[in-house]
């Protein structure tokens, strides 16, 4: 059998604590016939030492041996080229690519004749596609750890108790559209919760009444490209709530959320009495949980992509004719190749 070079990057992004691949499958990869390159200290911030890896069957290498090797190279976001280096024309890159905020740096992919796959252009309504949707992945884990902060800071259980005159049970509205947001309302009602879904109004704020008498709020909804995400639940709407009632936004961050006047971090007060918790760094308090899904999702997609050692992309697949950017010198992510044109038109670029 031949062998592919597989090569996983340690990240680039600062407050990046995840891994895009770990040890318990470094053996369904090697199965696929490929040689596993880590670079060395990539599972660090996630708890997962070099010495795992090697035990699992991975070579441990340098970021330049890394790049110069591997043939699919995976991240959590794009790989960043060593100083010096560059990509080989023919190497894969998986990573998380959000192709609308870089749409530059996919024309240099193009150029450069790389192929990129992103695992958060899975398409939804593919049931082939579920197990490659590393976006969903993620969003399942920060709704679930978003209803548990919930409910560990509501301060008494969220199911009805059965002692007589005790508060029946916790009354929560989970507001967004996504993964995170069903997830969390699973979550919240497997606690004994009574839970109100709420669809993400789409930039506007929920009515008030929605929220009177509420005890938990969690907002779940990712921000999309916004700088600032627009506010959806106002201190207006909080004021009816519950006294003691808390509100989680999963989309905080140092500009702001969705919740009006929550924090990036940490916990806040508002209307009579209403922690506001911001949780947008959610992720990165669970490293090796978050690693562990993302890398099931590429190992769902190599399996895909890679039979007896050699590479099979077929961009009329189905499935990967959502996730694939580039190939073959092109741009083939329709969204993104418009964006490119618009942006080189109105700057007068060829």
């Amino acid at each position: 059998m031949s062998y592919l070079t597989m090569g996983v990057c340690r990240e680039a992004a600062p407050d990046e604590n995840r891994v895009a691949l770990v040890p318990d499958l470094v053996g369904p990869a090697r199965a696929l016939g490929l040689h596993v390159l880590v670079e060395s200290g990539a599972g660090a911030s996630a708890s997962i030492p070099d010495r795992l890896y090697r035990e699992a069957g991975a070579d441990i290498a340098t970021r330049d041996a890394v790049f110069a090797r591997a043939d699919i190279l995976v991240g959590i976001g794009p790989p960043v080229v060593p100083a010096g280096g560059r990509f080989r024309q023919g190497q894969v890159l998986v990573a998380l690519l959000d192709p609308l905020s870089i749409p530059f740096q996919v024309r240099r992919w193009a150029d450069e004749g790389l192929t990129t796959v992103g695992l958060d252009l899975a398409p939804a309504t593919l049931p082939a596609a579920r197990s490659m949707d590393a976006a969903a992945s993620q969003d399942r884990l920060i709704g679930h750890q978003a209803a548990l902060l919930a409910a560990d800071r509501f301060g008494r259980p969220l199911s009805a108790a059965p002692e007589p005159g005790s508060p029946g049970a916790a009354r929560a509205c989970v507001i967004g559209s996504g993964a995170a947001a069903r997830q969390a309302a699973e979550t919240l009602r497997r606690l004994g919760a009574r839970v109100r879904a709420v669809d993400d109004p789409g930039g506007a704020p929920v009515h008030p009444f929605l929220l009177r008498d509420v005890d938990i709020v969690v907002a779940a909804i990712r921000p999309g490209g916004e700088r600032r995400a627009p506010v959806r639940v106002t201190a207006r709407a909080m004021a009816g709530m519950r006294p003691g009632s808390v509100a989680v936004d999963t989309a905080a961050g140092p500009d702001g959320g969705v919740v009006e006047g929550v924090r990036a971090e940490g916990m806040s007060t508002a209307g009579s009495g209403v922690t506001v918790i911001g949780a947008g760094g959610l992720l990165q308090h669970i490293p090796a949980a978050a690693s562990t899904a993302y890398a099931r999702s590429v190992t769902a997609l190599l399996e895909r992509i890679v039979r007896d050692g050699t590479l099979q992309i077929d961009p009329t697949d189905p499935v990967l004719a959502a996730m694939i950017v580039t190939h073959g010198g092109l741009v083939l992510h329709e969204a993104a190749w418009q964006l490119i044109l618009d942006q080189t038109s109105l700057a007068g670029l060829p």
